[in-house]
């Protein structure tokens, strides 16, 4: 699968989401432990959604972080030796710098992935309101999984269908990983309106 088909089906499912998420953010009165539970894991499952459009490739990443670790273990030497510091200080100077860069490393790559994702995908799509009622939302929600699922069997191939090879994509691929993160958040969510909506048949006399 491509990247731009890939990024259209996220950009589709995102816009089913947002549709869903208005609704249901509408009615999340307080005391409504299950709509409200829906709201955090759609909020969250956008996110996550924007963040495998992101994704950048591994021998790119690769060459990108050894490249950033490289120059900044240069130039902390290099002031540390300005600074007159000797073998020991510059060996320690460096060191201090490089522990930090790997540590930095996840966080400033997750944001570099939101950056990416977001131009890739676009801004946040706006919700149209009324595009499904309440008890309709978790059938709009379930046409966003249809989406979500088909984008990320795509994604892994034809031909890695079976379940030990879609465990294998989500263990190797971080982009089907990401995929299936979010349709976890989308199941819950949806069992969470189902819930709600269960819940509100029983109090009807």
């Amino acid at each position: 699968m491509s990247g731009r088909a890939l990024h259209a089906e996220l950009t589709a499912v995102r816009a089913l989401v947002a549709d869903g998420l208005a609704e249901v953010g509408d009615a999340a009165g307080a005391g409504q432990v299950w709509l409200r539970s829906a709201c955090t894991r759609l909020t969250s499952l956008d996110g996550v959604l924007v963040e495998a459009a992101g994704m950048i490739a591994t021998p790119v990443w690769v060459v990108a972080v050894t490249a950033v670790t490289f120059v900044v273990v240069v130039l902390s030497a290099a002031a540390a030796e300005a600074l007159g510091l000797g073998v020991a200080g510059v060996l320690a100077v460096s060191g201090t710098a490089l522990l930090g860069t790997l540590a930095a490393g996840p966080w400033a790559g997750r944001r570099v992935r939101v950056a990416l994702g977001r131009r890739r995908l676009g801004p946040e799509p706006s919700p149209v309101r009324g595009a499904a009622t309440l008890t309709e939302v978790p059938e709009h929600l379930l046409r966003a999984r249809v989406r979500l699922v088909s984008a990320a069997l795509r994604r892994a191939g034809a031909d890695h269908w079976t379940a030990p090879h879609l465990r294998r994509a989500i263990r190797t691929d971080p982009v089907v990983r990401r995929l299936a993160h979010a349709d976890l958040l989308l199941c819950q969510a949806i069992d969470c309106l189902d819930r709600h909506l269960g819940d509100l048949r029983k109090d009807m006399p």
